[in-house]
């Protein structure tokens, strides 16, 4: 892999860390990844992460010279210009001057932000999003969270914490967040508020599924749904009802022409998510655009905040 530049990606998760090698066009061209293990302290993860790059720096025969940035996507509040993570729950995080503690191990760019803002450059980049202007990046998983790219930007706010969007107040005396706050969407259609209601609405889920209630997950209550469980379909109803309230919000407020889907719940059967969020975001959103919007699942996946990560540099530098 000589005779060009490279740019190396880093999508820090709290369960792992993933690492990749991509060209210019964002194509992964090797992957590799590593467990997190956050009670090991920030110290520890951030010199796992230099000797992450370090190692497939070298199972893809690359010199550091070689590279053209590094970038980093992390599931928190980041501080893009400054370089650090401000708050990483997740991660147990805090005020974390992560750039300045692996920039000086390769001597080339580095970068941060949010992981899903990194999604949602790379679906503006290179994704469903490629020749757009404006483009929202939702990942539906245990939590909900967006990023979005407005006229080649990636958007922060002026308060950096633009996207939100699990967040957004769908019930006013609603259940309880993790956030604090009650009646958020992500309270209502998250991956455990999903797991939860079915827990409390389906009869016998235990049974049905030969399950140990621990060990039960939301592609159990979607293959219930699927199967024709009446219980669980009003649970997955449920979840269509307030990501579909969540997005036809999105597109009143934002006018964005694309919101591409990713994470677990995402993977849902399309009969089931997908089909019923377009049909029920085209009959409550603004009547001059519902229709133009197009709502997808990511075209890149679970890569998305990888390869948005590698590609910081034509933020930064374009």
């Amino acid at each position: 892999m000589s005779g060009q530049l490279f740019n190396v990606g880093v999508d820090v998760g709290g369960t792992n860390i993933k690492f990749g090698v991509t060209d210019e066009n964002g194509k992964i061209l090797l992957q590799e990844k590593a467990k997190t293990e956050p009670a090991r302290g920030s110290n520890v993860i951030v010199e796992s992460i230099i000797q992450g790059i370090h190692a497939i720096l070298v199972k893809a025969s690359l010199r550091h010279q070689d590279v053209n940035s590094i970038g980093l996507g992390v599931p928190g509040t980041a501080d893009s210009k400054n370089g650090m993570v401000v708050y990483a729950p997740n991660l147990f995080w805090r005020s974390i001057e992560i750039v300045k503690a692996i920039q000086p191990a390769f001597n080339v760019p580095v970068y941060i932000v949010q992981d899903t803002r990194a999604a949602a450059w790379a679906e503006y980049l290179v994704g469903a999003g490629k020749g757009l202007r404006s483009v929202a990046s939702v990942t539906l998983g245990t939590g909900i969270g967006c990023g979005m790219v407005f006229d080649g930007r990636i958007f922060h706010g002026a308060l950096n914490t633009a996207g939100e969007f699990g967040h957004q107040i769908v019930e006013l005396n609603g259940n309880p967040c993790n956030c604090g706050r009650c009646g958020c969407l992500e309270a209502h259609a998250g991956g455990l508020a999903i797991v939860r209601d079915a827990k409390k609405n389906i009869s016998g889920i235990h049974e049905l599924l030969h399950k140990k209630p621990s060990t039960i997950g939301v592609h159990d209550v979607y293959r219930l749904a699927q199967e024709g469980n009446p219980q669980a379909r009003q649970v997955t109803d449920s979840v269509v009802k307030y990501i579909g309230m969540g997005l036809a919000n999105l597109i009143n407020l934002c006018s964005v022409e694309l919101i591409s889907l990713s994470g677990g719940i995402s993977n849902a059967p399309a009969e089931l998510l997908l089909d019923p969020l377009i049909e029920f975001v085209r009959s409550r959103a603004y009547e001059s655009i519902a229709a133009k919007v197009r709502i997808c699942r990511s075209a890149l996946g679970e890569d998305a905040p990888l390869i948005g990560a590698a590609l910081l540099y034509r933020e930064c530098c374009g």
